[in-house]
């Protein structure tokens, strides 16, 4: 019996450093906090917002001019970060930084 467990174990293991390895370690939903320069009102937190909002692999997304920040999260197997960033930037406005973590569930 000890020797079940002991290949069940060795299963388990396996499969999770095979599912780990085809995803390439990476989590499956991220945040990314974009610091942004150019924001002055409503409109442009809204053309933020409804322009990464549409890319493929966005879960939620908002962006606050008073804050000067975009916050987007995502799913990092169907976009990357740099697409996000250049979803802002295309609209005129300069990201000047970023903070990105894992989101846990």
């Amino acid at each position: 019996m000890r020797h079940f467990f002991t290949i069940a174990a060795v299963v388990v293991v396996a499969a999770v450093i095979a599912l780990s390895a085809s995803a390439g370690g990476r989590p499956d939903t991220v945040r990314t906090v974009f610091t942004v320069e150019g924001m002055h009102c409503d409109g442009c937190s809204s053309a933020i917002t409804a322009s990464l909002e549409k890319a493929d692999g966005v879960v939620e997304a908002s962006a606050d001019h008073e804050k000067g920040t975009a916050d987007v999260v995502y799913h990092p197997r169907k976009v990357e970060v740099e697409t996000l960033k250049a979803e802002i930037e295309k609209l005129g406005y300069t990201v000047t930084g970023m903070s990105t973590e894992a989101v846990e569930g």
